[in-house]
């Protein structure tokens, strides 16, 4: 099979290119065309295709002879209108692309952020409602992108015939990536830990690799939704401790119940509503829907990606000292 990986330089991505190639598979790349690669040991052993994924002329010729396309690549930073431009016009233009080509089968890398958080109780599975119209006043451009990107992708899908998998992982950790940004709301050096017992949706990056490298090869799983979570044991406490041992820093850890912490957001959220009608700039963590994307404690179920891929998360559950850190959702 040969396989076509966007954002093959990414963190997930330099762990989904080998496990395809482990697997007996051709790989294609698609980076951008600056993108240093002379550093990943599999780089010889792949087909390396350079392009701005927002220019189409560019995407002529990339799906020749593929099988199936994964789609990891999206903007990580750089201002609202640029993380939505490379992120969603990128996935438009890729995917017109290949519509001109034989390749029909698709599969997306989203985001545990396109869940509407707030309407969420209990249990976060592959049923629980999504963002419908999210605005910058209400989640961050990066939630908003990666809502429309999967949008745009299940539209185009149905447009063109296309067999579309799609994938929300939580918490990418790993080796190489420390942000705990996400985590804790960060002053100075101390680290103010909201809801210290809520559980983590964490995903080891080989573990989610290969969730990833089974759907492409499994033609079977075409319509489905998969979250991506290894378990949702781990506490948010012990393991923004562990991070900070592991990593060196010195720093102090702040425990905040959740509800008092909900309180004082809601109230902001409420006085924002009333006196500016809910379009006040407030920093981040007072915008309610937000803080629950961030904070809101839920069980987080994997039991779909079990029994329907037969996967089975195999890197450890703790931290190694080479493995520190996670990638927000």
């Amino acid at each position: 099979m040969k396989v076509l990986v966007t954002g093959a330089n990414g963190y997930l991505g330099k762990r989904v290119v080998p496990e395809l190639l482990r697997r007996g598979h051709s790989v294609r790349v698609l980076v951008r065309p600056a993108a240093r690669l002379d550093a990943l040991p599999w780089a010889g052993e792949v087909e390396i295709h350079r392009a701005d994924l927002r220019a189409s002329a560019d995407l002529e010729g990339l799906f020749s002879e593929i099988d199936v396309l994964v789609h990891l690549a999206a903007a990580m930073t750089g201002d609202d209108e640029a993380r939505f431009a490379a992120t969603v016009t990128g996935t438009e233009q890729l995917l017109e692309a290949m519509a001109k080509s034989a390749t029909r089968r698709v599969v997306l890398a989203s985001s545990f952020s396109v869940y509407n958080w707030h309407n969420i109780q209990g249990v976060l599975d592959e049923s629980s409602p999504i963002e419908e119209a999210p605005g910058l006043y209400t989640r961050d451009g990066y939630a908003i992108a990666k809502v429309w990107q999967e949008r745009i992708a299940r539209d185009l899908a149905v447009r063109h015939g296309f067999h579309l998998t799609v994938f929300r992982p939580g918490f990418i950790w790993g080796e190489g990536d420390q942000v705990l940004s996400s985590l804790t709301q960060k002053i100075g050096s101390v680290h103010v830990v909201i809801g210290p017992r809520m559980r983590l949706p964490l995903t080891h990056v080989e573990n989610c690799a290969s969730c990833f490298a089974a759907a492409a090869e499994d033609p079977s799983v075409a319509g489905e939704t998969f979250n991506v979570v290894d378990h949702d044991d781990i506490r948010l406490w012990s393991h923004v401790g562990d991070c900070l041992k592991r990593s060196g820093q010195r720093a102090v850890r702040v425990p905040v119940p959740y509800r008092l912490a909900l309180a004082v957001v809601s109230s902001a959220d409420w006085v924002n509503r009333r006196a500016f009608g809910g379009k006040a700039r407030l920093p981040s963590i007072l915008v309610l829907s937000r803080f629950q994307a961030r904070f809101k404690p839920l069980r987080f179920s994997n039991e779909k990606a079990r029994k329907v891929l037969n996967w089975q998360p195999q890197a450890p559950r703790s931290q190694p000292r080479e493995w520190q850190g996670v990638l927000s959702r």
